[in-house]
């Protein structure tokens, strides 16, 4: 079979699955209802043991975040014994920007600037895109108020319609990732010692970040062979958004926190760190591929033989909730961006095309990742689906046809079961979403945190409307070539 042809059936296969398993289980709806029944229990028991293993990892996530919030990261660069020292390390901080506002990265530079870290050895790029025509002219102010806190701030406009690309995050970064090397070398700069963090525009780093990610590169044995995951929690900008919309975003927090205690499977996602030298090595970020920020995990997966992995910082980066003009266009704003994240699935095909092209990872890493991440994409494209809306029909054709039936009665009771376990998870959420929240302004009355409870309240219909779609959505554009072009979030305040 050739390569292309490869190509497009690892495309079709994560839709197909999905589809299969959604079709297959109406389909026994009506012809045996009892089998479905039976399927169901097992299912639900499935989810009870993994609701708790989730948990459990929030709990020990959330415990280790919060109990490194007094650590002096600073201190612990200093007297750590590596063969690098703190002093040797530059900071690369590359922030892609197309149209936000000014007001909003003024706001991630502040951030920026207030870290606790020494910025005569942090140097700022702010790479706009020529697509935007008012870039160069913002970029340029910013430089002017804030050139006198960093080392040294570089611009970068990235040129429209270049061959091979597509308009996305990766080009932009891939661009302005080029033109530091160039600077970096003309002034001398040792790549090994350079970390280069890539952030969205909106993304303002906890006061401990660069501290604590210095201190985890340097000890480190296998620095060159790991990226630097933080924390991603969404608040910035959440006194000023709809409820269903910080209902959303606090669950993706929660969903990193899980994925940050499973090692074995964590890779990167949205902003992030690494060695500069191996982002060199490894040719940048992907230009022609919408999923830069997980695929550039998999380019060191392979260049490393897969001896690369993702370490989960302690401390966090801080991000806006995605938001649109009103409530209509903020469900389609959020629903755009989840697909544009499950999108991922796209690494399916490019990572079994190169797995069969390199024969130094063992066989078993191979099908242990490839399934992994297929479980995951199909897991996330069905779950919504068989909870919301098979179930019911399920529970409501068993009491309308076979009353007496003890399968349907188990079904009922382990649903039941299920209920009450997402109740207490809800209400632990609930619990947990306090810590994440900043300082309310002023001009926000204190009522709103009546809001920040009787929010959970839109969870099911989250869950059955926002839980699957744009997973499944995504995975049928994949299967019928359909590519997805980069949709850039909206970034307003």
């Amino acid at each position: 079979m050739k390569e292309g042809q490869t190509k497009r059936l690892l495309e079709i296969l994560p839709g197909l699955i999905s589809w299969f398993i959604i079709l297959f289980l109406f389909a026994l709806l009506f012809i045996n209802p009892l089998v479905l029944a039976v399927i169901l229990i097992i299912y639900l028991i499935y989810w009870a043991c993994k609701l708790f293993y989730m948990t459990l990892l929030l709990l020990i996530a959330h415990h280790r975040m919060s109990s490194s919030k007094n650590i002096e990261w600073f201190e612990r660069c200093k007297l750590i014994k590596s063969d690098l020292n703190i002093n040797d390390i530059i900071h690369i901080v590359l922030y892609p920007i197309y149209k936000e506002p000014k007001k909003l990265l003024e706001d991630s530079m502040n951030a920026l600037k207030d870290t606790r870290y020494s910025k005569d050895r942090m140097i700022l790029v702010l790479a706009g895109e020529e697509r935007d025509k008012y870039s160069h002219g913002k970029l340029e102010e910013i430089k002017e108020e804030f050139k006198r806190y960093f080392k040294d701030i570089l611009i970068t406009i990235h040129p429209k319609d270049t061959e091979g690309e597509i308009p996305s995050k990766g080009a932009n970064a891939t661009y302005a990732a080029k033109k530091v090397k160039d600077y970096l070398e003309l002034n001398g700069y040792d790549l090994k010692n350079v970390i280069i963090s890539t952030f969205d525009a909106d993304t303002c780093p906890d006061k401990n970040y660069f501290c604590c990610l210095t201190y985890h590169f340097l000890s480190n044995k296998k620095r060159y062979q790991t990226s630097f995951q933080p924390l991603p929690i969404y608040n910035n900008n959440i006194y000023r958004v709809p409820a269903f919309a910080r209902v959303i975003e606090i669950g993706s927090t929660f969903c990193q926190l899980v994925e940050s205690m499973r090692y074995e499977k964590f890779i990167t996602f949205s902003s992030h760190s690494m060695s500069f030298k191996t982002l060199v090595d490894v040719d940048y970020w992907p230009v022609n591929l919408i999923s830069d920020d997980s695929l550039i995990f998999w380019k060191c997966f392979l260049k490393f033989n897969g001896d690369y992995m993702t370490y989960p910082l302690e401390v966090p980066v801080y991000m806006d909730i995605a938001v649109g003009r009103n409530v209509f266009h903020t469900i389609a704003v959020q629903y755009k961006q989840k697909r544009r994240w499950a999108w991922g699935v796209e690494n399916f095909a490019f990572i079994g095309i190169n797995f069969i092209n390199n024969k130094n990872i063992k066989l078993s890493v191979k099908i242990k990742r490839l399934f992994q991440l297929l479980d995951s994409h199909v897991n996330w494209a069905t779950w919504a689906f068989i909870i919301s809306f098979i179930m019911p029909f399920v529970l409501f054709w068993g009491k309308v046809t076979m009353k007496n039936a003890l399968v349907f009665f188990n079904l009922s009771y382990i649903n039941g079961t299920i209920f009450n376990i997402f109740t207490f998870i809800i209400i632990l959420s609930i619990i947990l979403s306090r810590q994440f929240l900043p300082p309310r302004p002023k001009d926000v009355s204190r009522l709103i945190y009546i809001t920040f409870i009787l929010q959970w309240l839109f969870v099911p219909i989250i869950s059955a409307f926002l839980g699957s779609t744009p997973a499944l959505d995504a995975q049928t554009r994949l299967m019928f070539g359909n590519y997805l072009s980069f949709y850039r979030t909206p970034k307003a305040r």
